[in-house]
C-alpha cells in the first residue's frame, strides 16, 4: 500500500513538472518563431527533471591536477573551409546515449578516436565507452572524467570494440582484453587554448572533444543554434564534428558549430546540435581534448 502510495505522488511530483517544462517550451518557441532566438525547443526524456537532477547529472571533472596537460595551438590559417561536416565524410558514428551514468567523458573520447582512425584509415569502427568506465583508474566512471585522461588510458592500453565490450550504464568489473584490444599509435595528446585553434584542428585534423555548461536549455534543445542560458561552468562533454555559418532574418552570416552530443538519437537534431560559434558559448573552449597519430 504504502508503495503505491509513493508511486502515485511520484507520478503527480513528475506530471507537475512535465507542465511546468511544457509552458517553457511552448513560451520559447513562440519566441523562436518570432525571431527572438535562434533555436527551437521540445519535450524530451529530460522533461520531467527537476534543475537541481540536471546539475546531479553533471559528467565532466578532473583529478585537480591539469598542470601536465600539454596545451597545443593548431595551425591557424585563414583558409580553412567555410563549412565542415565529418558525417558528411562518413566518419562520425551515430549518437550515443550514456543513459544514467555520468560517462559523457567517455563517450566524447570513444567518439573523436573512431572518427580520427576512421580520417586516418578509412574504415568506421564503433569501439566500447564501457571499457574507459570500468577499466580507467584516473576517472570516476560514472561521476564524471575528463577525456585528456582518458586519451592517456588509451595510449597505454589501446581501446577495444563496443561489440566485444558492450556498454552498461554503469561500472563493472574491469573486463579488458588485451588480445581484442586496438592499439593506437598517438604521438601526443593535448588541449586546445580557444575556438580558433579548436576551428583549426576539426577542418584539419578532425573533431575533437569540448566542454560545455549544460543548463535546462540545452537538454530541451530541439532545432536551430543554440543561444540559450548556460551553467556557470562547463559540466559536460561533447564533440565538435564540424561547423559552419547560416543567415538570419536580417541576412546576417551567424557562425556555429556542429557538435555531437551522448544523449540519444532522440534528443536534438538525431542527437546532433548546432551551437554558436567565436562567442564561446557556454565554455565550449574548455576541457577540450584531441591528439596525433604516428605518422
Amino acid at each position: 500500500m504504502e508503495y503505491m502510495e509513493g508511486k502515485i505522488q511520484e507520478e503527480v511530483f513528475r506530471r507537475k513538472i512535465w507542465e511546468e517544462t511544457w509552458n517553457k517550451v511552448q513560451k520559447h518557441n513562440k519566441l523562436a518563431d518570432e525571431g527572438s532566438s535562434k533555436y527551437w525547443m521540445a519535450m524530451n526524456h529530460f522533461a520531467d527533471l527537476t534543475l537541481g537532477e540536471i546539475k546531479r547529472k553533471n559528467c565532466l571533472s578532473s583529478n585537480g591536477d591539469e598542470t601536465n596537460i600539454p596545451v597545443y595551438t593548431s595551425e591557424l590559417r585563414q583558409d580553412l573551409p567555410e563549412h565542415v561536416d565529418w558525417r558528411d565524410q562518413k566518419c562520425v558514428t551515430d549518437a550515443k546515449n550514456q543513459g544514467l551514468c555520468g560517462s559523457c567523458w567517455a563517450f566524447a573520447t570513444v567518439g573523436v578516436i573512431e572518427s580520427r582512425s576512421c580520417i586516418k584509415n578509412g574504415k568506421l569502427m564503433t569501439l566500447s565507452e564501457q571499457q574507459l568506465v570500468d577499466c580507467d583508474a584516473v576517472d570516476k566512471a560514472c561521476c564524471g572524467g575528463h577525456p585528456i585522461y582518458a586519451l592517456t588510458y588509451v595510449t597505454r592500453n589501446g581501446i577495444m570494440k563496443a561489440e566485444d565490450y558492450e556498454y552498461e550504464q554503469k561500472q563493472n568489473a574491469c573486463g579488458y582484453k588485451e588480445d581484442k584490444a586496438i592499439q593506437l599509435n598517438f604521438t601526443k595528446y593535448y588541449s586546445l587554448p580557444d575556438e580558433a585553434s579548436i576551428a583549426s584542428s576539426v577542418a584539419l585534423e578532425g573533431p575533437v572533444t569540448v566542454g560545455f555548461a549544460v543548463d535546462q536549455d540545452f537538454m530541451l534543445y530541439s532545432r536551430g543554434i543554440f543561444d540559450g542560458d548556460c551553467a556557470d561552468s562547463a559540466n559536460h562533454a561533447i564533440i565538435a564534428v564540424g561547423y559552419g555559418t547560416e543567415k538570419n532574418d536580417d541576412d546576417k552570416e551567424v557562425p556555429y558549430w556542429i557538435i555531437k552530443n551522448s544523449w540519444g538519437p532522440e534528443w536534438g537534431e538525431d542527437g546532433f546540435a548546432k551551437v554558436e560559434r567565436d562567442v564561446d558559448k557556454c565554455e565550449i573552449s574548455q576541457y577540450s581534448a584531441s591528439f596525433d597519430f604516428l605518422e
